[in-house]
């Protein structure tokens, strides 16, 4: 049965990883799907194979830089121009962002950072709410979180910070948006085999009950009971999905810095810009800094 028949859905980060998956999996499942990403390469890759699986006419791509007030609101416009309304806004969108001491961290990237991570989700809200009001069966916000949100040791400080906005964000949106239907929840994914993920961790060493990467379709899938009536009655909620690492949190950030030691690179500062196509600059602190 598909589960999101007669649907439409935005998702953010669509080019690849969690987004890419989701986004083919919300086309199997009858949804009508506006693709968003700043990767124009990415994107368009991501598209040739939703034509191979003749799934195009129900498909279309905004390429998007989610921290532009302009960009978000022509992307929620673009899903209504094409398919009507907007039923799921799934703001999965996200870099690596500055990494680094917090005494080295520069301010501009901070401030970037949390434009990609949380201010995006802010505006995709904001646009997909003010559609979504219009509907009598209301909608769903789906929020990319991190377990790095919740806990100390599972992420960079920036990441860390923005992802703890996103959860408490989809707390008090869910009050907000409650009356008119609109659902508001997180998705929190632990180590999720992405592109973002290979560009801060190579093989993981953590101890937690599944010891495997989860893939973007673990992520997809948790996106799609969200998306559906089946979660009618869920709001205001942040969901880990993460092999039960948020049960001792305590060595992901030790891995990455085993990545970056490889590289030549014992203590980092600088930007991951991610699967953005963006160039990140990652780099050793000296000794004199």
């Amino acid at each position: 049965m598909k589960r999101l028949q007669k649907k439409v859905a935005v998702i953010t980060g669509a080019g690849s990883g969690i987004g890419k998956e989701t986004a083919l999996l919300f086309l199997e499942h009858g949804a009508k799907v506006v693709l968003a990403d700043i990767n124009k390469d990415s994107l368009e890759e991501t598209f040739e194979i939703i034509k191979q699986k003749k799934l195009d006419a129900d498909a279309c791509i905004s390429i998007t830089d989610v921290s532009s007030e302009d960009n978000i609101e022509e992307m929620i416009n673009l899903a209504v121009d094409r398919f009507g309304t907007l039923d799921i806004m799934f703001n999965n969108a996200g870099i690596g962002g500055a990494v680094g001491p917090i005494t080295h961290i520069n301010a501009d990237e901070w401030d970037k950072s949390f434009q990609i991570l949380l201010k995006s989700v802010f505006l995709g809200s904001k646009y997909a709410a003010r559609v979504m009001k219009k509907n009598v069966s209301g909608g769903s916000i789906i929020n990319t979180a991190s377990i790095a949100g919740i806990g100390g040791g599972s992420g960079p400080l920036a990441y860390s910070a923005a992802k703890a906005g996103v959860i408490n964000f989809c707390k008090n949106a869910a009050i907000e948006l409650g009356e008119y239907k609109i659902r508001v929840n997180a998705i929190s994914p632990g180590t999720i085999n992405t592109p973002l993920l290979a560009t801060a961790i190579e093989d993981s060493k953590l101890d937690q009950p599944i010891k495997d990467f989860g893939m973007p379709i673990d992520i997809a899938y948790t996106a799609l009971f969200l998306a559906s009536d089946e979660s009618r009655f869920i709001t205001g909620i942040n969901i880990c999905v993460d092999g039960g690492l948020t049960l001792d949190q305590s060595g992901l950030m030790k891995d990455a810095e085993e990545h970056y030691a490889k590289m030549g690179i014992e203590r980092v500062v600088g930007m991951n810009m991610g699967s953005t196509g963006i160039e990140s600059v990652i780099k050793n602190l000296g000794e004199d800094d």
